[in-house]
């Protein structure tokens, strides 16, 4: 099949010669019913490209409707993953937190028991003082433990947006 630049070339020229014509008045019924089967073979062949475009433009919006429901689709798993991978990483941090607050408090609470207890027996005379002191650890260490998890957090959110920066500087350079 011919390329769109030569037929239409081609139907011009013959549109040209036939107006030549008819500014002459050389008009006979041979070039009229030559003029009209020409006509007639552009018509047709248009509505082959229409047919075909339609039908092509149909595809590519169903492509694109598709494509679009993807898109949405990947954007809720997306969603869905990065809260799971936050939950994840709260779960880790807490364990990791509250590991280290059990061993401290362990170490806090035994400390108290075997010096500061001897020290409060012998110097002071408060009744229970060293069960308030052991409240007052307790309480210290669960605010200490928030502000713990609350650093680990940070630190793992400055990693995650490292690694998306890298990952972004990764796309870029490939993309180039």
């Amino acid at each position: 099949m011919e390329g769109p630049r030569e037929l239409y070339h081609e139907e011009i020229k013959k549109l040209k010669d036939f107006r030549s014509r008819l500014d002459t008045h050389a008009i006979y019924k041979q070039d009229l019913e030559s003029f009209s089967d020409d006509y007639e073979e552009l018509v047709a062949q248009a509505k082959v490209i229409t047919r075909v475009s339609d039908r092509l433009q149909k595809k590519l919006d169903n492509a694109n409707l598709q494509i679009r429901e993807q898109n949405d689709e990947i954007k809720l798993k997306n969603t869905e993953l990065e809260k799971t991978i936050q939950q994840l990483v709260q779960a880790r941090v807490g364990r990791k937190a509250s590991t280290i607050m059990f061993t401290l408090a362990i170490v806090l609470f035994i400390s108290e028991e075997f010096f500061l207890e001897e020290m409060i027996e012998s110097y002071v005379s408060i009744p229970y003082l060293g069960l308030i002191i052991k409240g007052l650890i307790a309480l210290g260490l669960k605010f200490f433990e928030s502000a713990l998890e609350t650093f680990f957090l940070n630190q793992e959110k400055k990693k995650i947006i490292a690694q998306e920066r890298k990952e972004e500087e990764l796309q870029a350079a490939l993309a180039n």
